[in-house]
């Protein structure tokens, strides 16, 4: 804030030949114009601002750059939301291995043209809700127009021949993919030892209780096995690839029984010479004949 004084008269005084103006202008030491009232525009006497009015200027500047940078946000997130410039023009899906990439493909379709931004892993999942072979999905945006999609499949851990057909079923008993003649090269390599038909299809209970066994032995220990029968829930029996047949009995205490079956098969033959039949229904005291 800044307080003028007015001039004296003595200093508005002028000789007709400008004497006075001259001693006024000497005697001025370098101070400013003055106005036509006498004020002077520069005054040695500056208040400083408040200290609530510089703080309350400080917060209105905050407040703007808040606005302003929420404002450009917005404008981002709904060009990236709207813009057909960023829409699903491609969707590549990685790891499926029975889920097949012209099936994936089907399923997907709809999103193609729907921009990136608005495709959730939700809507992903409800596309690929029905195929049982699907276990999750991770999705993430390829920009600038692309899905990436990466399939977690339930391991199949059994199969049903079912006249040319080669029918996997999961540990759940759900029969997650099917193979005609033409396809049977693409269901080797899987460790899914061979469930009769008639154990699949005529006792639903005893097929389960079959399924959740071979579901709890660990890949290696699959692989060593031909097949898998049982009579009721109490008697499953698996075929060894070598011929001998393990007693496993019902699906309680399979962590025990896997370990077993694992020391056996991982045991030097000759230890087993004549041993026709493993009976592990009770995994600590197994039995051998």
């Amino acid at each position: 804030m800044k307080l003028r004084f007015p001039r004296r008269a003595t200093d508005r005084a002028t000789d007709p030949d400008g004497s006075a103006e001259q001693t006024r202008d000497s005697d001025s030491f370098g101070e400013e114009d003055e106005d036509e009232f006498g004020f002077s525009d520069e005054s040695p006497l500056d208040f400083p601002e408040p200290a609530a009015v510089t703080r309350r200027r400080r917060r209105r500047r905050r407040i703007l750059t808040l606005l302003i940078s929420i404002a450009v946000l917005l404008g981002v997130v709904a060009t990236l939301y709207f813009s057909p410039l960023l829409v699903v023009r491609a969707i590549a899906v990685q790891d499926n291995e029975l889920l097949t990439d012209e099936r994936a493909q089907e399923l997907l379709g709809p999103l193609h043209g729907t921009p990136l931004a608005q495709v959730s892993q939700r809507d992903v999942e409800n596309l690929l809700e029905d195929e049982h072979a699907v276990d999750e999905v991770i999705v993430a945006a390829r920009l600038p127009e692309g899905l990436e999609i990466l399939v977690i499949e339930h391991p199949p851990v059994a199969e049903v021949h079912v006249g040319e057909e080669i029918l996997f079923y999961s540990q759940e008993g759900e029969l997650i993919r099917t193979f005609d003649e033409s396809q049977r090269s693409d269901a080797e390599g899987y460790a899914t030892p061979v469930i009769s038909a008639e154990a699949a299809l005529e006792n639903e209970s005893v097929f389960r209780t079959i399924v959740s066994v071979l579901g709890q032995l660990p890949e290696g220990a699959r692989e060593s096995l031909d097949s898998a029968t049982a009579e009721s829930r109490d008697s499953v029996q698996l075929e060894l690839q070598d011929g001998r047949t393990v007693v496993w009995g019902n699906d309680e205490r399979g962590e025990e029984k896997a370990a077993v079956l694992e020391a056996i098969l991982g045991s030097p033959a000759a230890e087993f010479d004549g041993v026709e039949v493993l009976d592990i229904s009770t995994p600590s005291a197994p039995v051998t004949r």
